[in-house]
């Protein structure tokens, strides 16, 4: 990889030069890598969720047309219910301006200030500064959805299991599923009630029409991951049962009658399969 020469600019596009990008490494197993830009200016951004309020990030800016004057720009915000944190690159500014090949970083632990839920990324990648001024620019929103459902499920911890509910005091296991979901904000309309068969047979549909490079993703769409990928909050699908990865070699879920809502082994049951479907979001716009 050919490293040029990176600048950052403040707010007013003032410029300080970036320390070597050779000291972020990119993530071994991001939950997500979104890919953007547009003609002169590409985007690589990998997201490592921790959890609903903090992630890892690793980008990669690349000016793929030398020839035009008009370095790429590349902006992050974190947006959730309090607002919007933009993310800070090693200079203490808030806009990285490649002049060069290609440059890269990120932060292991962001966790942004103010920001209860981290509910989404906001990445923005243009091509010109106010001072060249932009050819195009485009935003790609991808959310959090897996890890906030995640965090609503433990809600439940406990409370009884009933077959064919979907709470708030009882819940089977696909309705466990919909009602976490359904409390995520900014998800898609269409997410319904579906039997926990049912929404095996959803996720494996959804994931086997995305691209490698995740370039075609929709605004509620399934990674499927194998084990060695798996992620807290991930379904696990079995014959008749749904439920998140908990980590550790745990099932969360609603079991049945005598185990309620809570914790058990990931093989109690039979797999549907050996994998793991990671509900996710991306969102896309362009101008020009």
């Amino acid at each position: 990889m050919t490293t040029g020469a990176l600048l950052i600019a403040a707010g007013s596009m003032g410029l300080a030069t970036a320390p070597p990008a050779s000291a972020n490494e990119p993530i071994a197993n991001p939950s997500i890598t979104v890919t953007g830009g547009c003609a002169g200016a590409r985007s690589l951004v990998q997201i490592y969720w921790h959890s609903s309020n903090e992630a890892s990030i690793h980008w990669t800016l690349t000016d793929t047309d030398r020839g035009d004057g008009k370095p790429p720009v590349l902006r992050m915000n974190a947006v959730g219910a309090d607002g919007a944190q933009p993310f800070v690159f090693r200079t203490g500014e808030t806009a990285a301006v490649l002049h060069g090949d290609t440059v890269s970083g990120g932060e292991d632990t962001w966790n942004p200030s103010d920001i209860a839920q981290f509910r989404r990324l906001q990445i923005i990648t243009q091509n010109g500064t106010t001072a060249s001024g932009v050819e195009c620019s485009t935003t790609k929103s991808v959310y959090n959805f897996s890890r906030v459902a995640y965090h609503y499920s433990l809600d439940q911890t406990d409370k009884p299991y009933e077959w064919g509910t979907e709470g708030p005091d009882t819940f089977d296991c696909s309705g466990l599923v919909y009602h976490s979901y359904n409390r995520v904000p900014d998800l898609p309309s269409d997410w319904t009630r579906k039997t926990a068969n049912s929404y095996y047979s959803w996720a494996v549909g959804e994931a086997a029409n995305n691209e490698s490079n995740n370039s075609n993703l929709q605004p509620l769409d399934v990674l499927r991951v194998p084990a060695s990928e798996r992620q807290v909050g991930d379904l696990v699908f079995y014959d008749g049962h749904v439920g998140f990865y908990a980590g550790d070699g745990r099932l969360y879920s609603a079991l049945n009658e005598n185990a309620g809502i809570g914790y058990t082994s990931i093989d109690i049951l039979t797999r549907q399969d050996q994998y793991y479907y990671r509900i996710v979001g991306v969102r896309s716009s362009t101008s020009s």
